[in-house]
């Protein structure tokens, strides 16, 4: 994504919202990948008086992919339950800028 990741734009794209964001995904040394918090995400986001909210990020191109993923996650259906939002953000280029595409994952 030329130097700038979906986290990256996500984390900032929050932050400017007024969130407290911290990353919850972190490297696995052993399996030598990605692992995320619950299976599905990247970011925790946090504002007073609001639900907290946990963020999985990704390309345009993975948005149905990734949306099929959360939807099959007991553990994101227990996050749900439990007053917690989901949000999926994607991102593209679009006149060589980049644009965010949201969803709000429920059930």
């Amino acid at each position: 994504m030329a130097g700038k990741s979906p986290t990256v734009l996500s984390k900032a794209n929050l932050i400017e919202r007024g969130y407290f964001v911290e990353k919850v995904e972190y490297w696995h040394q052993f399996a030598k990948c990605r692992m995320d918090l619950l299976g599905f995400a990247d970011l925790m986001a946090l504002k007073a008086g609001e639900p907290p909210i946990l963020v999985q990020t990704t390309t345009d191109t993975n948005r149905s992919a990734r949306r099929k993923k959360i939807q099959a996650s007991e553990k994101a259906k227990l996050w749900y339950s439990t007053g917690g939002k989901i949000l999926l953000q994607t991102w593209g280029k679009k006149d060589r800028r980049w644009r965010l595409h949201e969803e709000e994952i429920g059930w």
